[in-house]
């Protein structure tokens, strides 16, 4: 287990406890050796946005939240695409031998929300979603992404006081010939917001 020191992100003092392999949003990522952890900056590691299987093993989906968490002096993704240094996709190919990331403030307590299972925000009504056409959005994407199905898709939250202006959704974009080879890095990110 590693821990790593942060000084943004919402704070929360309970951490569901899941199998480290689980399927979830949020909490704390759980990954093999060799695949180190994203950070914005030096000082800045990224937000676990969710950790899901794809065949054998893990997909991770992380990017910088804090400003969208409400951190004022926290630095943002524009509306639109953003640029890759905001975001990161990395992929496990097993579910063996993982090591959590803790990420935590100096004084101990969780820098993250905690780990939800993924039906989660769907038993609250909200409508973040892995692998799911978007509800919303679905004509700018088509005109402005040609080609991109949807990886995952994050909604605004009242329950995580998650806001992307005004009623936004960022997306994971990926063309299907990308998925399939497991080219995550050719991942985009987008915002949309009224």
């Amino acid at each position: 287990m590693s821990e790593i020191l942060c000084n943004f992100a919402p704070q929360n003092k309970q951490i569901k406890p899941m199998s480290l392999s689980d399927e979830h949003w949020w909490g704390f990522a759980a990954m093999p050796d060799g695949i180190a952890y994203p950070y914005r900056t030096e000082d800045n590691p990224m937000t676990l946005i969710a950790q899901f299987h794809w065949g054998e093993g893990l997909l991770y989906v992380f990017a910088d939240l804090d400003y969208w968490f409400g951190i004022a002096e926290a630095e943002s993704g524009p509306i639109g695409e953003w640029p890759a240094t905001f975001f990161s996709v990395r992929y496990a190919p097993t579910r063996n031998d993982l090591h959590e990331h803790e990420i935590r403030h100096e004084d101990g307590t969780s820098a993250v929300p905690a780990a939800e299972p993924l039906a989660a925000p769907t038993s609250r009504g909200e409508e973040s979603y892995v692998l799911h056409a978007p509800t919303l959005w679905q004509d700018e994407l088509a005109q402005d992404y040609p080609g991109y199905q949807v990886l995952l898709q994050l909604d605004e939250s009242d329950h995580h006081g998650l806001r992307f202006y005004d009623c936004g959704t960022l997306f994971f974009l990926i063309r299907p010939e990308d998925l399939k080879a497991h080219r995550f890095d050719r991942v985009r990110c987008v915002l949309y917001s009224y």
